[in-house]
């Protein structure tokens, strides 16, 4: 039995979602400012990708350095609207991400999106606000407005990878070099880490995001934005199941509800492009 591209492509972005969503329990074990820790991994993965692409070159054009800034601005958002809000209200409103690309998707190919996609988002955005109905609040308005910021910038990411001059292996490095530059004056910090705290920062840059955009660049030119920033909430559902295992946090019935939908809206978008590029 053969792969079909988009599929492979669709594996790949699946793997991304997954080392992703490792990010918040393994950020448990590492004290510090979240501008450290991500400055900090953001080297560490530069240097990663460096020893895997063999260079320390990279090409650059407006849609590697769009994509690139897209990147810097969804983590550093996210950070600043975990200061301003709830870390609940953070994560649904960034993955308000599928929604901006079908919108991008629709203004640059200058074409009406399928009902299926329109039904498949829906849902999934639906499944995203149920899974945190538990714990969602109303949270400080400034906050909220800086999440959806982080979506849009999200999305971003997603939508000029996609695109045919863009390289996402060239625009993580030129990310995580920025990254870098913007945490040097916390990276102080990361002295002061013990030896539990320094192993986590490791599998962050290493796997969490190196490994991670080496995955993704591979998926993000086999499948559309609008499945891969799908296939990506899996991050936002996998996360707490995490939390869950090793920390012993229990589920509520909504986010069990709301991780079906979301579970179900992807594989339904998977399956059906699937049958289409086969007709």
């Amino acid at each position: 039995m053969t792969i079909s591209e988009k599929n492979k492509g669709n594996l790949y972005i699946f793997l991304t979602a997954l080392l992703w969503s490792t990010g918040g329990i393994l950020i448990k074990f590492i004290p510090g400012s979240a501008v450290a820790i991500n400055g900090a991994r953001s080297l560490i993965a530069l240097i990663f990708f460096c020893i895997y692409r063999k260079t320390v070159k990279v090409k650059v054009n407006r849609w590697i350095l769009a994509a690139a800034i897209c990147l810097v601005l969804t983590n550093l958002l996210y950070v600043l609207a975990n200061k301003m809000t709830t870390a609940a209200n953070a994560i649904v409103l960034q993955y308000t991400a599928p929604v901006f690309v079908l919108i991008w998707d629709c203004i640059y190919r200058k074409k009406k999106p399928a009902g299926r996609q329109c039904i498949v988002v829906l849902m999934a955005f639906a499944g995203m606000v149920l899974f945190f109905f538990d714990q969602l609040d109303g949270g400080q308005m400034l906050g909220n407005i800086i999440a959806i910021a982080a979506g849009l910038s999200f999305s971003g990411v997603f939508f000029i990878n996609s695109l045919p001059k863009a390289s996402s292996k060239d625009s993580s490095m030129i990310a995580f070099f920025l990254s870098f530059l913007i945490s040097i004056p916390f990276l102080g910090e990361v002295g002061k880490m013990n030896g539990t705290a320094v192993a986590a920062l490791l599998v962050l840059g290493v796997f969490q995001v190196g490994l991670a955009y080496v995955l993704f660049d591979k998926g993000a030119k086999l499948t559309s934005p609008v499945s891969a920033s799908l296939i990506g909430l899996l991050e936002a559902v996998l996360n707490p199941v995490w939390v869950f295992l090793f920390y012993g946090e229990k589920v509520g019935k909504f986010a069990l509800i709301g991780a079906g939908i979301i579970l179900a809206a992807v594989v339904w978008n998977t399956i059906s492009a699937g049958s289409q590029e086969r007709c």
